[in-house]
């Protein structure tokens, strides 16, 4: 790796850190000279970090103006939340197409040790999480759409990290477990469209959920609550590790 090259992931990490912690608070400019003095490296390796930290969400480029730290508002959520509603079903679907009995077992097996994490009091957003994305990961074995995986990843960091920053609600766990399996059995039972159904309402109440947090959020005077940092397995998972 080159330096400049190891310049920008440090710088990279440094500033979705500090974007993350509100250090570099949201709607913010990003000026290229002035983060160069900030964090005492050249141009380029500044350039580079936030074409990266753009791909990730969290900067939004704008043609002839600069780059901006991400407002993550209702409507953003409601955005990308409309996307995976859009693209979930359709991977279950095919799913469906090529699941055997051995990737309906292991399935199983994810949704249990979902359900066994949720129910440990003390357990937080990362194992949730990572349960989670193993479950997921297994109707994405085989998946042929490798734009729509992309689309699905692009902002999974920056959901991932304003969803840690809020509450686990109970509820919404007990419908996730709930529904995990409910999307098994409609596998199982080879009803493709049951299966899309269930994995639409699964995304559809995770967007709900977060949308309703946010709100608690600002009715409590947060009006832009820090994000929490992701791991580095959070910001490479599906988008719909939220769900």
């Amino acid at each position: 790796m080159s330096k400049n090259s190891s310049l920008s992931h440090r710088l990279t990490n440094d500033l979705r850190r500090d974007i993350i912690a509100g250090v570099v608070e949201p709607g913010a400019w990003l000026k290229t000279e002035e983060l160069a003095a900030r964090y005492g490296v050249s141009a380029n390796p500044v350039r580079e970090a936030l074409w990266r930290l753009q791909g990730e969400g969290f900067v939004v480029a704008n043609p002839n103006r600069g780059a901006r730290v991400r407002t993550v508002d209702d409507d953003f959520i409601r955005n990308i939340f409309e996307i995976r509603e859009a693209i979930e079903p359709i991977f279950v679907r095919r799913f469906c197409q090529r699941a055997t009995p051995q990737h309906l077992d292991r399935l199983r097996a994810a949704a249990d040790a979902f359900a066994e994490v949720a129910a440990n009091p003390l357990a937080d957003f990362e194992a949730l999480e990572a349960a989670n994305r193993d479950y997921h990961a297994i109707i994405l074995e085989g998946e042929f759409n490798i734009p729509a995986i992309e689309a699905m990843d692009r902002y999974a960091g920056i959901i991932n990290a304003t969803r840690a920053k809020l509450p686990i609600t109970l509820s919404r766990l007990r419908q996730r477990i709930n529904q995990h399996h409910e999307i098994i059995e409609a596998i199982a039972a080879g009803d493709a469209e049951m299966a899309a159904r269930i994995a639409m309402e699964h995304v559809r109440g995770a967007g709900d959920d977060l949308l309703s947090l946010m709100r608690q959020a600002r009715t409590n005077g947060v009006r832009h609550p820090r994000l929490a940092e992701p791991t580095r397995a959070a910001r490479k998972a599906p988008a719909d590790s939220a769900s």
